[in-house]
């Protein structure tokens, strides 16, 4: 069962995107690259979402998406690694079509994640980028696990 803490779980109300990137945190190794990122940044983790049965522990911040996969249960490993951006937005479905009227191409339909909703776009320079929407889950609790 996922375990899903998150500072806004709606992210409905943005009034623009957020923007994080993504680093790689090698297995075993996810707690102390989360504290790392906290020293760099002086902020603390808002988002700390752990779906053990998916293979994936996902921390975020300040800018920075902290992610550790077990490339034997998450098939997409090899995607997510390729990209570098995730942008969550407040309406998946109008953020897709704005990046499509700007040329951006649908490398991936939209797609269910524990948050919310997602989807994979590449920008016309080549960019490949995650975009989500959160949505308030079922499997939301109110402190970190870290």
């Amino acid at each position: 069962m996922p375990r899903l803490y998150r500072k806004q779980t709606d992210s409905s109300t943005f009034t623009e995107p957020r923007v994080l990137a993504r680093v790689f945190a090698e297995p075993g190794l996810f707690e102390q690259t989360v504290r790392r990122y906290e020293q760099f940044t002086g902020a603390r983790l808002d988002m700390d979402l752990d779906v053990r049965e998916l293979g994936i522990r996902i921390a975020a911040v300040g800018a920075f998406l902290v992610l550790e996969l077990d490339p034997a249960l998450l098939d997409r490993a090899g995607q997510a690694r390729r990209t570098p951006v995730t942008m969550i937005f407040s309406h998946l479905d109008q953020a897709i079509s704005r990046g499509l009227a700007l040329g951006s191409e649908l490398v991936e339909a939209p797609f269910p994640v524990p948050t919310g909703r997602g989807a994979r776009l590449r920008h016309p320079d080549g960019l490949l980028v995650e975009y989500l929407e959160h949505r308030p889950s079922p499997h939301d609790v109110d402190t970190p696990a870290l």
